[in-house]
């Protein structure tokens, strides 16, 4: 693509599906309309799918975006409807529809600019049916394991059909790059794949659909914020800044979300979010990166919530993480170190006591940047077994914990399910210390 020239103004009608997944053609199609760069693309201005994938390519070049968004809040179900009438009445020189899985909204888009005699290009989406899952067998998970290597990202096996690593496994450990650990491990099993983000130089944020009867938190109860996608749309929007590029790797999860692979910033170590907690995007937006890992392609879950298959939808080299969320995604600072209080009786006991509980907050408060949240735990199941054998009580345990987790940066919301997990485990194995 050349250079725009806006001394003049065509106008390019884009309508498509909100599930329109597929890059490369949208790519390829805009290119051929591209001309001097001075046509105007006009949409819908969905926060996903074809709209989103194409306002990003458009503006990436230098071209000129038009957006229409319907007011959901004032028109009700009929706004789509009144946003496409009003984008074909004010005239375009061609008409591009990205329909997908018979959109209605598309689809009538669509119509209404046949009818207005505006010439309209359909192009299908190269997938068959995403609600047919296609499960990969063994040799084809290999296939993906080794591909995700030669990319440089750490793979380790994860359970066949579900999204753990396998038991006793420490992951962190031993996720890897050599091709011929990865064959002798899938060799053994169809097992999913794992992708450590820390050693991969990778942050991934995962844009997630609601589960069913999942309704938004007050905050983000908006017309037109409906998943993961729009909520990171908004957060853009309020922040002034553009979506984050679409000319990166992307993988369509399992339920019909999608994670974006970003290239970690140097020097500024980003960990795991989730959701509006502590440094979070947002509702149904999770990241993952130093710490954590994310199912990666070629991967097959069937769990009570949903089943299906992670497939890759653009191959592009991951994109450099934007300077606005890398900023966003900054852990807070640390707070002054100091040491955490265990007022308990100076006897033989409660000297034991003492030395137990500091040995176990010591594991977290010296536990290196990304081993943070497997410290917590361990020291939660150790402490939850005296809470079990009647010596420690488990208000006082969560404090002196919490405590912990807090010097060492973990986010409040992640600690407080981290401790909860390690102290139900720990009960079941009590432990008592003699008087």
């Amino acid at each position: 693509m050349s250079a725009p020239n806006h001394q003049t103004a065509r106008r390019i009608l884009l309508t498509g599906s909100r599930t329109w997944t597929d890059i490369t053609t949208i790519r390829a199609v805009l290119a051929e309309h591209w001309g001097d760069g001075s046509a105007v693309l006009v949409t819908g201005a969905c926060s996903r799918g074809a709209d989103a994938i194409a306002e990003t390519l458009w503006r990436e070049q230098g071209g000129r975006v038009e957006r229409h968004p319907a007011d959901w809040g004032t028109h009700g179900k009929r706004a789509g409807l009144l946003r496409n009438a009003d984008m074909v009445a004010l005239g375009a020189a061609v008409c591009l529809a990205f329909i997908r899985e018979a959109s209605p909204g598309a689809t009538h888009a669509a119509a209404l600019a046949e009818r207005a005699g505006i010439p309209v290009h359909r192009y299908p989406h190269p997938e068959g049916n995403p609600t047919v899952p296609h499960i990969a067998p063994s040799a084809d998970r290999l296939r993906y394991a080794l591909a995700a290597a030669a990319r440089g990202w750490h793979v380790f096996p994860l359970v066949p059909r579900n999204k753990v690593p396998l038991k006793d496994w420490k992951w962190k450990e031993c996720a890897t790059t050599d091709p011929a650990t990865i064959r002798r491990w899938w060799a053994q099993a169809p097992y999913n794949i794992g992708i450590a983000c820390g050693p991969s130089a990778l942050v991934v944020i995962d844009l997630d659909i609601p589960k069913d009867g999942q309704s938004p938190p007050p905050s983000w109860d908006l017309p037109g914020v409906n998943d993961g996608a729009d909520v990171l749309a908004l957060v853009c929007e309020q922040a002034g800044q553009p979506l984050p590029t679409l000319e990166t790797f992307q993988v369509r999860t399992r339920r019909g979300g999608t994670h974006l692979y970003y290239t970690a910033p140097d020097g500024v170590p980003l960990g795991n979010t989730q959701g509006e907690d502590g440094n979070g995007l947002g509702w149904l937006i999770d990241t993952r990166g130093a710490g954590g890992y994310v199912v990666g392609p070629g991967s097959h879950v069937t769990l009570p919530d949903g089943t299906g298959t992670y497939d890759v939808i653009h191959t592009a080299t991951p994109a450099p993480l934007p300077g606005w969320l890398v900023e966003r995604l900054r852990p807070a600072p640390l707070p002054p170190q100091r040491p955490v209080a265990v007022p308990l009786a100076t006897d033989r006991r409660g000297s034991y006591l003492r030395a137990a509980i500091t040995a176990e907050l010591h594991r977290v408060t010296a536990s290196p940047p990304d081993g943070h949240n497997t410290a917590l735990y361990r020291a939660s199941v150790a402490l939850g077994q005296l809470i079990a054998g009647g010596t420690l009580v488990e208000a006082e345990v969560t404090g002196w914990l919490a405590d912990a987790a807090a010097q060492v940066g973990q986010r409040h919301g992640e600690a407080s399910r981290t401790i909860a997990s390690g102290l139900r485990a720990g009960a079941n194995r009590p432990r008592s210390v003699p008087a």
